[in-house]
């Protein structure tokens, strides 16, 4: 029964729910109360316990630090002369490097010599493709008439996932926006080749002995005798590759007209990005054929020669249809269409196999062959053999008219350019060449497709900023870099102190005014200062000590540090300081073994205090403050249980000790009924 629901027990009880309610809360304040205040006292123990073991993984840090070997290993790098930038990673051996760099790597950057008002204006009014090859990759850009020098520049980046990007640069003028092309990575490899280009699979290894390669590009052809190009047993693809490449230098060095193409940039003979294969490019967009005439190699010692391709697969370059019309309407057809200004009358044009008679048509308009017709799957295929502008429309009296007509041969209106004549329109310029960074190394040339280099040495990091001249040389100097230890030693004193005092603060007890700290009496926190500074004033068994590195006890117990006395002592001898607070060797019966060093066993200290580990046999080992830490949580669960199981217990008894005066209550009031009824009837009786 809850007591707030009764008003008053009876008469003859005298006694309320509010005295019930007093008496209750006095007994809940004597017999909860100390279980509370043990409650509230072990929340503090475990809150300033989580406090200490945060600082103690702080201290323990710096102990991990200046036992670690890493610490020990860090470097140092300056740069005497300009042009070179470095970094060293730990360990790497001090020592002067001398760099000179004698080329900085490039992107391709091309820039389009039309020019536009704004970044909305048409392109060109032609439909055509931007050709050109990056990376092992061919790409074909087609470009259609109207399409402006925004979606032309962004068409470039999402072909090509972004490694050939369309840049549109302001450079100034009445027509001030140019397109760029360029390419995202530096290096040789990542040449923009625009036009037609060849590329061949690897040069099978092993030793050519016969056969001949002839080239066919820039409207000339190279010849070269295989059996000559000096191959030995053994070759691999590279070497094979790069001496063909060698005979074919050599036949273009006899023809000054190649050469001077060569030269220009017109044309390209070389490796692919692999250095195991050939490619040819002809900027103009040239075609380019390879004949492979009876090569033979001998892949290994006593086999027979073999016939090879040389690794080309493909023998020459696509020639890419200008025009691939749509399907032609059979049956009767009618109007004019109009090709270069030649009429083709198709009203005599009434058929099963009209593309056919259409292809007919127009190769009769153009008897010199400056237009070319064909049909491939019932579609009209056109070509100018020149590289000539096709233009194309119809006529009639309305712009429907003419788009009727011309839909019935499967052709659209408009002026066509092939991707060879568009480049010439374009008239690209390469404004920054695409090379590597060439450096010597101590002497040793080294060249990369980057100005960041980090692999010519474990742990050293180059960035090439600028080329040296050609007499001098950058000196880096690698060097140890003490600094941090320092620093490592100072955080050390820093959190110990930290550690001291908040142990002080724990353990203390005022004589004065009676106050204690929460963990007054407990020996596994006031033992810690005590172990800690067993081990920072030893001796070891060198007789080396920290005080002999600047570390010394102030009157109040607290550390500190002599910075100037510890730089002087490392530096003295940096492997005698290392060996000491890490570890060193010791012959023990006869043996070599690996003694710990200061900090390391001041690591070991922090671990089997701070730590759980798992013992020989097999037994996690609780650190001497995790084991704490858990007892003080179970304690918290056991008080809380008591808490709750006494309550439980008060409210019980003065539940039914209400229900028991309720009782009497009742009890009393029928003796009352009972005796009123008496005391009524003898009044009666007295009145009769």
């Amino acid at each position: 029964m809850a007591l707030g629901t009764m008003s008053v027990l009876g008469i003859s009880s005298n006694l309320s729910s509010d005295n019930i309610q007093q008496l209750k809360e006095n007994e809940e304040y004597y017999r909860l109360t100390p279980t509370a205040n043990r409650i509230s006292k072990n929340m503090e123990q475990q809150t300033e316990l989580t406090s200490l073991l945060l600082q103690l993984t702080s201290l323990n840090g710096n102990f991990k630090a200046l036992s670690d070997f890493s610490t020990f290993q860090r470097r140092n790098t300056t740069v005497e002369g300009s042009g070179v930038k470095a970094t060293a990673g730990e360990g790497l051996a001090l020592q002067d490097i001398k760099i000179n760099v004698k080329q900085l790597a490039q992107n391709d950057i091309n820039q389009v010599g039309m020019k536009f008002a704004s970044r909305d204006s048409v392109f060109t009014s032609k439909n055509t493709t931007i050709d050109f090859y990056h990376n092992g990759t061919n790409y074909s850009i087609d470009v259609k008439a109207g399409s402006t020098l925004s979606e032309v520049a962004q068409s470039i980046t999402d072909a090509t996932n972004g490694e050939v990007t369309g840049i549109i640069m302001k450079t100034g003028g009445d027509n001030p926006y140019q397109l760029m092309i360029n390419a995202k990575d530096s290096g040789r490899d990542h040449k923009i080749y625009f036009g037609s280009t060849l590329e061949s699979a690897a040069t099978p290894g092993g030793k050519i002995t016969s056969g001949t390669l002839n080239v066919e590009i820039g409207g000339k052809t190279l010849s070269v005798d295989l059996s000559t190009i000096g191959s030995d047993f053994g070759y691999e693809s590279k070497d094979n590759a790069q001496a063909i490449l060698k005979k074919l230098e050599e036949e273009i060095a006899k023809d000054p007209d190649l050469q001077a193409k060569v030269d220009s940039g017109e044309i390209t003979i070389g490796l692919r990005g692999d250095g195991k294969g050939l490619m040819f490019n002809d900027a103009t967009g040239g075609q380019i054929k390879v004949e492979v005439v009876d090569a033979k190699i001998q892949a290994s010692m006593g086999t027979s020669e073999e016939s090879s391709d040389l690794g080309f697969v493909k023998t020459s370059t696509e020639t890419k249809d200008m025009i691939v019309g749509g399907k032609v309407n059979n049956g009767q057809l009618n109007g004019k269409l109009l090709i270069n200004g030649k009429a083709i009358d198709l009203s005599a044009i009434n058929g099963s196999n009209n593309a056919e008679e259409v292809a007919n048509a127009i190769n009769a308009q153009f008897t010199n062959g400056e237009v070319t017709a064909s049909v491939k799957d019932g579609k009209l295929v056109l070509n100018s053999s020149d590289g000539s502008d096709i233009i194309i429309t119809a006529e009639g009296a309305s712009e429907a008219d003419k788009n009727k007509i011309l839909s019935s041969v499967g052709l659209t209106g408009g002026t066509f350019s092939s991707s060879a004549g568009f480049l010439k329109e374009m008239n690209i310029t390469n404004i920054q060449k695409a090379q590597n960074a060439v450096l010597t190394y101590n002497g040793i040339e080294i060249e990369r497709d980057k100005n960041t280099i980090d692999d010519i040495v474990s742990g050293l990091s180059l960035e090439l900023t600028s080329i040296t001249e050609a007499d001098k040389e950058v000196i880096v100097r690698v060097s140890r870099d003490d600094s941090g230890i320092a620093d490592e030693m100072a955080s050390f004193v820093e959190n110990y102190n930290a550690v001291y005092n908040k142990i002080q603060e724990l353990v203390r007890y005022d004589e004065d005014t009676e106050v204690a700290g929460v963990f007054n009496g407990n020996s596994e926190i006031r033992s810690i200062i005590r172990q800690l500074n067993s081990l920072i004033t030893s001796n070891d068994t060198h007789g080396r000590n920290l005080m002999q590195y600047g570390v010394s006890m102030n009157d109040d117990g607290t550390l500190k540090l002599d910075r100037d006395k510890f730089n002087s002592k490392f530096q003295e001898d940096p492997d005698e300081a290392i060996s000491f607070f890490r570890s060193s060797t010791s012959v023990i019966n006869g043996q070599t073994k690996e003694v710990n060093g200061v900090f390391a066993n001041l690591r070991d200290l922090m671990d089997n205090l701070t730590t759980d580990k798992k013992g020989s046999n097999g037994q996690i080992q609780k650190g001497t403050l995790k084991a704490l830490e858990e007892s003080l949580q179970s304690e918290q669960k056991s008080l809380e249980k008591e808490r709750t199981r006494t309550q439980e217990s008060i409210d019980t008894k003065y539940d039914m000790m209400a229900e028991k005066w309720v009782l009497y209550d009742q009890m009393i009031a029928k003796i009352q009924q009972s005796a009123n009824t008496i005391t009524q009837m003898i009044q009666m009786a007295m009145n009769q």
